[in-house]
């Protein structure tokens, strides 16, 4: 790794860990000061309970935004580095970089926060717990080994960051291609095109299910959630290889267009 890289990607990451940190203060304020204000103010002080408080955070919608939003914020750096000497490959290189940490730093946090202090609070073992995460179909990949199936959904978390970090990349560096009306065109109409195409498909499903077959679509996709081909598909049960690779074309996907877009930035007079 060069000294520019390094460099840049110590800025990059200095200056995501000051946006989160703010973001991590305005969410203590909201989930802990201010209940705290509101029983002082109606003297139901005797209800307060800071670890209630903590322990309900929902550190992972706020994780998920942060990285989408660190993701997409491109031009600005983009326009600082290119006049102060850094390549477009340098940039991307850095940024992948600070992505991984980043993402790395988030799951780390929100594992500590959800098995250390949710699961205690709501009275769950760490395998119940995992029953209750968004890869609960993977809980038990790993039989009893709780400390593999925690590393597992590690991993499925990291991840899936990592992709919404790229996708956010993706986004942001295309946007910043267009110009100003060029970009709130897109901005306002690529999720008004979205809505009509997904009516479009239902309403040709729902006229066309008697006669299409969806035995091939299911099988497709039963192999892609890792469905289990022997025994009951019981939720726990279910193989994580396959969406596991699944999750890594889709990075690499994302990954080469946000790379290709990258590219093609210029600095706009």
């Amino acid at each position: 790794m060069s000294t520019k890289v390094q460099r840049t990607t110590r800025y990059l990451l200095l200056d995501q860990l000051k946006l989160a940190g703010w973001s991590f203060f305005v969410l203590i304020w909201l989930f802990a000061v201010l209940p705290l204000l509101v029983d002082l103010l109606t003297g139901n002080l005797s209800h307060y309970s800071f670890f209630q408080d903590l322990a309900s955070m929902n550190l992972g919608a706020l994780f998920f935004l942060l990285i989408f939003i660190f993701g997409v914020l491109t031009y600005d750096n983009f326009k600082l580095f290119i006049q102060n000497g850094i390549s477009r490959r340098t940039y991307f290189s850095a940024r992948l970089l600070s992505l991984i940490l980043m993402s790395a730093l988030c799951v780390i946090i929100g594992g500590i926060h959800f098995f250390a202090f949710h699961a205690p609070y709501m009275h769950w073992s760490t395998q119940q717990a995992l029953l209750k995460t968004g890869t609960s179909l993977y809980a038990y990949a790993f039989g009893s080994n709780v400390t593999l199936n925690v590393a597992l959904n590690l991993i499925f978390n990291w991840i899936f960051y990592i992709g919404t970090g790229l996708t956010g990349m993706a986004c942001g560096t295309l946007l910043a291609l267009f110009g100003k009306w060029a970009k709130t065109i897109l901005i306002i109409g690529a999720p008004i095109l979205g809505v009509i195409a997904i009516w479009l498909l239902t309403v040709v499903i729902v006229r066309n299910q008697s006669s299409f077959s969806y035995t091939g679509l299911e099988a497709f996709l039963k192999f892609l959630v890792g469905y289990p081909s022997h025994g009951p598909a019981d939720a726990g049960y279910f193989n994580p290889i396959m969406p596991l690779i699944t999750m890594l074309v889709g990075c690499g996907v994302i990954g080469t267009l946000a790379y290709l877009f990258n590219r093609k930035l210029r600095i706009r007079n």
